[in-house]
């Protein structure tokens, strides 16, 4: 999938051009294809490359050999497909040159290659012009030239590192006549194809669905509840495990979506969970986002919740009140979570916001407090999943207790996680209700 600008700005009725530069590697030629799959009806592109074999698996697209002695023998040739293109139907040519510098070279076929590419890109330009026809061209060449303001339309491919793991991006620096939401998108070569990625979004479906829950895949391991995420970890959380999930700035509170599988695959095994919510997130709220995709007996059976309260008022069953006093409140924690035990046995699910944690009692308070949490439970089949925010204090201690440590950040508005501990390369993360629940994809970026 190409960003849809890309599309937006070749669907004008008149031949638009595109420059695509990018250094070796980063993926120009597969994203050329992505444009051709997605915007070529079979038949009205060429695509023209001295550089790679026409027997690949990029042959299916019309195909001009670079065997030229000079530009006018290249300009005749491609002329007469244009015009069998025209006469076999009224869908618009595309021109792709794969990549301009090297048909310079094979046109010149001499030292004065560089001379003849700066003709050559304005014969390309004038001629895909009167016959009303796109024309893309690729070069390594991504330091700004004449031709970026001879073209239409300019985009670079480039490869940074987040974690010591590549990340790729594409950035549209102009599209005539297009409107940009966004001008950079994260994207993936994963299988051979280009996909890039849109801003990461919830939208809820109006008819929901119970799912089936995932059985345990091991003795020793409880389901995430995304097949993607059970893949990355071998099989699930291990049981007896502390697993921080660290919020960087931007992420706000997108990740908790992501977590939306484990707590219904949890509760739908018939199983408990405490929740100490993150900062911004009441119980009610996570009641909310649960209770729809899970049976009608969850709640409060099942499910506790822990927030400060004011005694007097109305307190549902499936809450518990916390006074703010920290060695207070852990005791109201425990003697739920022991009859929770006591009713659904092991393992129980907690799940903690660290960050109201750190809010309502201290980062210094609290630092003993988790650490307990997670020597207690390695000694058990229950799982901690502990969410830490950005700037937070406590961070740096728990990440040394934590059996997991998963990281999400916001780049370009697409939401990547990576493991710490394991160690792991980039995934995009999406959610997905086609099936009337939420179900997590996890893409890696290769």
């Amino acid at each position: 999938m190409i960003p849809g600008e890309i599309g937006q700005f070749f669907s004008s009725q008149f031949g638009k051009s595109l420059l695509v530069k990018g250094k070796p590697g980063t993926g120009k030629t597969t994203f050329i294809f992505g444009i051709l799959n997605e915007l070529c009806p079979e038949g009205n592109c060429i695509y023209i490359s001295p550089r790679i074999d026409k027997s690949s698996s990029y042959g299916k697209f019309p195909w001009i050999e670079g065997d030229f002695s000079n530009n006018e023998d290249f300009l005749r040739m491609l002329a007469s497909r244009i015009k069998v293109i025209w006469e076999s139907g009224d869908s618009k040519p595309m021109i792709v040159v794969d990549s301009i510098d090297s048909l310079s070279i094979a046109t010149t076929r001499s030292s004065q290659w560089e001379d003849n590419k700066f003709e050559l890109e304005r014969l390309l330009s004038d001629f895909s012009r009167k016959v009303n026809a796109d024309l893309v061209l690729i070069t390594e060449q991504t330091e700004v030239t004449s031709l970026d303001y001879l073209v239409d339309g300019v985009v670079s491919l480039e490869v940074s590192e987040i974690s010591d793991a590549d990340i790729r991006k594409v950035q549209l620096h102009k599209l005539r006549g297009v409107g940009m939401s966004q001008s950079r998108y994260v994207f993936t070569l994963e299988g051979g194809s280009f996909t890039s990625f849109e801003p990461f979004g919830v939208s809820y479906p109006q008819a929901t669905a119970v799912p089936d829950p995932v059985p345990d895949p091991i003795e020793s391991k409880i389901s995430t509840g995304s097949p993607d995420f059970d893949n990355i970890l071998t099989g699930g959380y291990q049981k007896g495990s502390f697993n921080l999930f660290e919020i960087t700035s931007g992420v706000g509170d997108s990740f908790y979506s992501l977590l939306l599988p484990t707590f219904i695959n949890h509760l739908n095994l018939g199983r408990g969970m405490l929740s100490i919510p993150t900062e911004g997130t009441s119980v009610e709220t996570e009641k909310r986002l649960i209770s729809p995709f899970t049976t009608e007996h969850v709640f409060p059976g099942q499910f506790k919740g822990f927030e400060i309260r004011d005694l007097k008022g109305r307190i549902p069953p499936y809450i518990a009140a916390f006074s703010g006093n920290v060695y207070k409140d852990m005791d109201v924690f425990y003697q739920s979570k022991n009859e929770m035990m006591r009713q659904h046995g092991s393992p129980l699910l907690d799940y903690i916001g660290l960050d109201s944690m750190e809010y309502n009692y201290g980062w210094e308070n609290i630092g003993s407090i988790i650490g307990q949490m997670a020597s207690v439970t390695k000694t058990t089949d229950n799982v901690v999943l502990a969410v830490a925010k950005h700037g937070q204090k406590i961070t740096d201690s728990v990440a040394h207790m934590a059996t997991t440590h998963w990281k999400f950040e916001n780049v370009d508005k697409t939401l990547v996680m990576y493991g710490i501990v394991p160690k792991t390369g980039l995934y995009v993360a999406q959610m997905d209700f086609d099936s009337g629940y939420p179900q997590v994809r996890l893409t890696p970026i290769k």
